[in-house]
C-alpha cells in the first residue's frame, strides 16, 4: 500500500506541467468569453489544480510520518478525488467551448485534454479500480459534446476521441500490470536479501539493522536472547547434513512458535539463533526457559530421531550498547549455562 501511494505522489512534477498547460486555455476562455459557465469552470480548474499540487507536496514532505494503512488510504483518496475533480472541471470547460462553437479554444483544449488523459495513465495504473475517473472524462465528455453539435466534422472528431477512450483504458491496464509486477519483484528481492534461505527467518543483516534502531531510539525493555543448539554437531556427523538442515528448520519453527508474532527471530548462522523481544527480565527468563523446553523434544528426521537441546543467554539492550557488546554478554551467559548443564549431566 505505502509503495503504491508513494509512487503516485512522487510523480507530482507531471501535475505541475498539466496545471500550467491548462492555465493558458482557461485564462483565454475566461477573458474572451461572455459565458458565465466558462468562467466558473475555469476558476474550478485553477482552484483544484492548486489544491492538488498542495496535496502532492504535503505527502512528499509528511507522508513518511503516517505510514499506517488507514492514513495511506486517506492520502490515496485525496489524490484520486483531486484528479477526478480536475478531469471533470476541465472536460466541462472544454464541452462548453465546443457547444459555443469557439473553434480556437476547442482545438487547443482538445489537445490539452488528450494530453491530460494520457498523462494520468501512470496514476491510473496504480489504482485501476477507481483511477479511470482521472483520465476518461478528458476524452469522453468532449466526445459527447461533439456528437451533440450535429456537425459532420465534429462527429468524426467524436469518433476519434472515443478511440482515445479505448486506447487510454488499454494502456492503463498494461501500466497497472507492469507496476504491480515491478513492486512484487522488488519486494521479493528485498525479502531474499533480509532472510535466511534455509529457515525463512530474518538473517544477521536484518538483525543488526533492527538492533541498531532499538539502540538509537532508546526503546525500553528490549531483550536479546541468544540461542545455541546443543548436540547439533553430533546430528550432522551421525545422521548427515540433510538431517541437520531438517533440525535447523524445525528448531526455527519451534522458537518462532514459542516467542509469538510480536518478537523478532533471526538465524545468525550455523546453529545460532537470536530473539529480540519486549519485556522485563522475568519475561525474558520465562521465554528462555520455554525455548529450552520446546527444543528438548525429539525431532524426527530421515534416518532416525534427533535429540538436541538449547542453551539460551538473555541480556537487556541498553542505550549505550553496541551490537558486539550485546552479543558478547549474551554469549557469556549462554556458555555459562552450557557449562552448568554439562556439570549437571
Amino acid at each position: 500500500m505505502v509503495d503504491l501511494v508513494r509512487l503516485m505522489f512522487t510523480s507530482r512534477v507531471n501535475i505541475r506541467w498539466l496545471s500550467a498547460i491548462m492555465l493558458t486555455s482557461t485564462i483565454y476562455g475566461a477573458l474572451e468569453s461572455d459565458s458565465g459557465w466558462t468562467l466558473v469552470t475555469a476558476i474550478a480548474v485553477w482552484v483544484i489544480s492548486l489544491l492538488r499540487i498542495a496535496i502532492a507536496e504535503s505527502y512528499v514532505r509528511y507522508g513518511h510520518a503516517c505510514a499506517s494503512k488507514q492514513m495511506q488510504l486517506r492520502w490515496k483518496a485525496l489524490y484520486l478525488l483531486g484528479g477526478t475533480a480536475l478531469a471533470l472541471a476541465f472536460s466541462a470547460f472544454l464541452a462548453d467551448a465546443i457547444l459555443r462553437g469557439d473553434a480556437w479554444l476547442t482545438a487547443s483544449s482538445i489537445a490539452i485534454a488528450v494530453g491530460g488523459a494520457y498523462g494520468a495513465i501512470p496514476y491510473v495504473g496504480l489504482c485501476r479500480r477507481y483511477g479511470f475517473g482521472q483520465t476518461l472524462p478528458y476524452v469522453f465528455v468532449p466526445a459527447i459534446a461533439l456528437m451533440a453539435s450535429n456537425e459532420d466534422i465534429r462527429w468524426w472528431m467524436a469518433v476519434s476521441l472515443f478511440g482515445a477512450v479505448l486506447s487510454v483504458k488499454g494502456q492503463s491496464d498494461r501500466t497497472y500490470v507492469q507496476t504491480v509486477t515491478g513492486l512484487l519483484d522488488r519486494r521479493t528481492v528485498e525479502r531474499l536479501a533480509s532472510t535466511d534461505e534455509l529457515t525463512g527467518l530474518w538473517n544477521r543483516r536484518q538483525l543488526e539493522l533492527v538492533t541498531s534502531q532499538a539502540i538509537t531510539e532508546g526503546l525500553p525493555n528490549v531483550h536479546w536472547l541468544g540461542v545455541d543448539l546443543d548436540r547439533f554437531k553430533a546430528v550432522n556427523d551421525e545422521l548427515g547434513h540433510e538431517a541437520g538442515d531438517r533440525v535447523l528448520k524445525d528448531a526455527a519453527g519451534r522458537i518462532a512458535s514459542v516467542v509469538g508474532p510480536d518478537a523478532f527471530v533471526s538465524r545468525m548462522g550455523g546453529d545460532e539463533f537470536v530473539v529480540l523481544m519486549i519485556g522485563d527480565r522475568a519475561a525474558a527468563s520465562a521465554v528462555a526457559d520455554a525455548i529450552r523446553v520446546r527444543l528438548a523434544d525429539p525431532i524426527r528426521v530421515s534416518g532416525g530421531i534427533a535429540r538436541i537441546g538449547a542453551s539460551v543467554g538473555a541480556t537487556a539492550i541498553c542505550a549505550h550498547d553496541t551490537i558486539d557488546e550485546i552479543a558478547r554478554r549474551a554469549d557469556e551467559r549462554m556458555y555459562a549455562q552450557k557449562a552448568t548443564t554439562r556439570l549437571a549431566a
